[in-house]
């Protein structure tokens, strides 16, 4: 089977990346605290900041939204609770798409929680009347306006029937980039959400680099412009309008394999290497964030075969890295933002192609470092250099990393699992690495014996201590060594003693040729280069 890196560099036939679905809220910034309530209410019409005003603008609201959707012919659809709304929608959304013009396509009307404005009321004197606004969750209609746009595909926007009438905005990347290469003329061929080919990859790349916060606010204002909504031009005019912020957004590398085949030998070859090597503490390499015992949220590695269709999945906090098939034709590395304070970004939509341009880093590290650990290669000085103790120039004794000693294996298996730390590693991070590998408590295995093993690593060369820091980094021979003897002790030592026992016991007289049929399949199928 061919190795991993070697599908990626020989079959695909196509490769972009991009912005893939976003989720935005909608938003009133100016409706966010109680003053600003009340400053909102109160108007020379009605100097009285009652929260009735709230319930006739939201029935005004459903009233106007009510005959928008009859004058152009779009159903009113109430949904069951727990319903699939995305696949109550998809046939007339297809429908929509043949038309080939922007419209509104339908209103769903579901219940749902969320926060809103509430009031209490108190009587502090005679003839007169306190009331005091707060956030209170309840449930209320939400009202999805699903479109069809001629830029951008399908989408909806959801806006809440109660104040202060927030909502979310849904846009898919790759459905505008399809809509920006038919508008320009440019064939292609379209994969479930994604492209199968483009005639012309350089400009889907340069379309794909050009979407940003721009395009989204321009198809925002052009719908809010069209579609009824809670706030008046009145209220505009005095500065209540609506804002968006991130609140998902997904970053895609897509790789298109010239045949299928081909996605499910990447699979096989690259889930071998993250049960083998460690990976599992990858995510600190995925998101260039130290992650303590202080770090809040969850982190996870899956390894997972649904139905045959296999999936790596990264946690880090509320982000999210996955691998995947898309049709059993193309490679999806897909970078999921659920809230991009977690990457140190904020939330303003402005941000969008800070996260996008975040999104492919984190994308290209897992791409590059799971080529790296599997393209690892021994060079330079003959085995017996690292095996047995010698004298460096300085006359410094360099103490030997005993090839097959438990604790050295251990300690190399460690070494792999920080090869994709960005600020390097430190004494105890690596020293909880080797003694949960051994099996041991921390405490078991001693500081002293840490340091020592650290020299070791130094000495020959496998880790280099960052100048003026406690922290280290594995070098490129480092990780050569230490994934070379990693997979030759997991792939071929263990399995072929193994081998040898079971053949000499079945036949005691002659078992070597026996064996070394199996030993020639061992190595073929362990992908250890020569």
């Amino acid at each position: 089977m061919p190795a991993a890196s070697a599908i990626l560099d020989q079959h695909v036939t196509l490769r972009y990346r991009s912005l893939d679905r976003l989720l935005l809220n909608l938003y009133v910034p100016q409706l966010q605290r109680p003053m600003q309530v009340v400053a909102f209410l109160k108007t020379p019409e009605t100097p009285i900041a009652s929260p009735a005003l709230f319930g006739r603008r939201s029935d005004r609201f459903a009233r106007e939204l009510r005959a928008y959707a009859e004058r152009v012919g779009a159903p009113w659809i109430h949904f069951e609770r727990g319903e699939d709304k995305e696949a109550r929608m998809r046939p007339l959304m297809r429908e929509a798409e043949r038309s080939g013009r922007s419209r509104l396509v339908a209103v769903g009307v579901a219940q749902e929680r969320v926060f809103g404005w509430g009031s209490t009321k108190s009587v502090p004197a005679r003839g007169s009347v306190d009331i005091t606004f707060v956030r209170r969750s309840q449930y209320v209609n939400q009202y999805y306006l699903y479109l069809w746009d001629r830029e951008w595909g399908p989408a909806f926007i959801k806006i809440s029937a109660y104040a202060p009438w927030g909502g979310r905005v849904y846009l898919n990347g790759h459905e505008w980039l399809k809509r920006q290469l038919a508008l320009r003329g440019i064939g292609f061929t379209a994969l479930d959400n994604g492209l199968l080919a483009c005639e012309r990859p350089a400009v889907l790349e340069a379309l794909s680099r050009a979407l940003g916060a721009p395009a989204v606010r321009r198809f925002f204002a052009r719908w809010m412009k069209e579609l009824p909504q809670p706030l008046t031009a009145a209220d505009r005019a005095r500065g209540f309008g609506y804002a968006l912020s991130l609140k998902q957004v997904e970053v895609s590398d897509t790789a298109v394999f010239d045949r299928p085949v081909r996605g499910r030998q990447w699979f096989e070859a690259t889930i071998t290497e993250h049960l083998a090597l460690g990976r599992p503490h990858l995510i600190a390499l995925l998101f260039g964030r130290r992650v303590s015992k202080q770090t809040p949220g969850r982190f996870e590695t899956r390894v997972m075969d649904d139905h045959t269709i296999p999936e790596i999945l990264f946690r880090y906090k509320r982000c999210s890295v996955k691998q995947y098939l898309k049709q059993g034709r193309a490679l999806r590395t897909e970078t999921t933002v659920n809230d991009t304070y977690d990457l140190g970004i904020g939330r303003a939509l402005e941000h969008l192609t800070e996260v996008r341009e975040r999104g492919g880093q984190i994308n290209a590290r897992l791409l590059a470092m799971e080529a790296g650990s599997e393209d690892a290669r021994l060079s330079g000085p003959e085995l017996s250099d690292l095996v047995l103790p010698w004298r460096s120039a300085s006359g410094r004794r360099i103490p030997a990393l005993r090839f097959g000693d438990p604790r050295v294996m251990a300690l190399l298996a460690a070494v792999m699992a920080c090869v994709h730390l960005p600020a390097g590693f430190h004494h105890a991070h690596l020293r909880r690495s080797v003694a949960a590998l051994l099996g041991l408590a921390p405490e078991a295995y001693s500081r002293a014996a840490m340091t020592y093993d650290l020299a070791r690593l130094v000495g020959h060369e496998l880790i280099a201590r960052e100048s003026g820091t406690y922290r280290y980094r594995v070098t490129a021979r480092g990780l050569a060594i230490s994934a070379l003897l990693t997979k030759l002790a997991d792939r071929v030592l263990d399995p072929a003693f193994a081998r040898i026992d079971r053949t000499a016991a079945r036949s005691p007289t002659d078992p070597w040729r026996r064996f070394e049929g199996a030993l020639d399949a061992l190595l073929e199928r362990a992908h250890i280069a020569a």
